[in-house]
């Protein structure tokens, strides 16, 4: 109901006040805010958008736990100062939990198992997802594409320039290593959060209450950016793509997961032929 102008005056005084709150340097792009608010600062307003609508789409069709969107405002470049760029400022609520990265190795292997269950479960969820109805002109056909229709964006391909969208996986699968490949074709297109690591994934061990049971919990997924309709092979092989940064208990989960929702070896194995040679970069 207000102009984006003051909405982003509104948002710069929170951000002051959660940084004397939390410590936290006002260079960040995260910005924990009073109130149970977060705030992302981006120079890429297509991301932001695409999240924002990502968000919207996951809490309507899934109960996939994810921050509520509550709003986009673009703030403008300065123009008394000449390095000044344009922001996009994306604000969420907060979701409860610390990333799996930070605890992984306190967890005991039926942790991980119970967590890599429940993983499975909200992909599952994410597969279901419908295609939003609408359309973006001048891609009335897009397949492939982000939330909005529009071109998908990956930091492993060409460096995370926008590319696409396209009208069916033939067409992506041009634009990476080995495309005619038999791994890179017959596939469903599914909805993907497309950056699976146990940075986005949040964890939190919970009581037991009652006749429940307590236990370690997946309580956010975050971090959107990404998302969109892919092959339903992409969220296994990119959750592999940084595979090792990470533990093997942490890999060994992970093959878990996509374990429940299908064979991706082929795939897995033509991407890592991929990345050795700098797929699509």
């Amino acid at each position: 109901m207000f102009p984006s102008r003051l909405r982003v005056a509104v948002y710069d005084l929170l951000r002051k006040v959660g940084a004397l709150l939390y410590a936290q340097p006002d260079h960040a792009t995260v910005h924990r805010l009073p109130f149970g608010l977060y705030l992302k600062r981006q120079t890429d307003p297509a991301g932001s958008r695409n999240k924002f609508a990502a968000l919207q789409l996951l809490r309507r069709h899934t109960t996939v736990p994810v921050p509520r969107p509550l709003d986009v405002a673009h703030k403008p470049a300065s123009r008394a100062d000449p390095f000044s760029v344009a922001e996009t400022y994306l604000m969420t609520t907060r979701v409860p939990g610390v990333p799996l990265y930070r605890c992984q190795h306190v967890l005991s292997d039926a942790d991980l198992a119970d967590l890599a269950r429940q993983l499975a479960a909200h992909l599952a969820q994410l597969r279901a997802v419908p295609r939003p109805i609408r359309r973006i002109k001048p891609f009335p056909d897009a397949v492939i594409c982000n939330t909005l229709g529009e071109a998908v964006r990956d930091p492993r391909i060409r460096g995370g320039e926008p590319v696409g969208p396209f009208a069916d996986e033939a067409a992506f699968s041009r634009e990476l290593m080995f495309p005619e490949d038999p791994a890179r074709r017959g596939h469903r297109v599914v909805f993907t959060h497309a950056d699976l690591n146990p940075r986005n994934i949040l964890v939190e061990r919970r009581s037991a209450g009652g006749h429940g049971q307590g236990g370690w919990v997946v309580s956010g997924i975050v971090d959107w950016e990404n998302s969109g309709f892919y092959p339903d092979y992409w969220d296994c092989t990119k959750a592999f793509f940084e595979g090792f940064r990470w533990s093997r208990r942490y890999n060994d989960m992970v093959r878990a997961v996509f374990a429940a929702l299908g064979d991706y070896e082929k795939e897995l194995e033509v991407e890592r032929r991929s990345w050795e040679l700098g797929d699509g970069i």
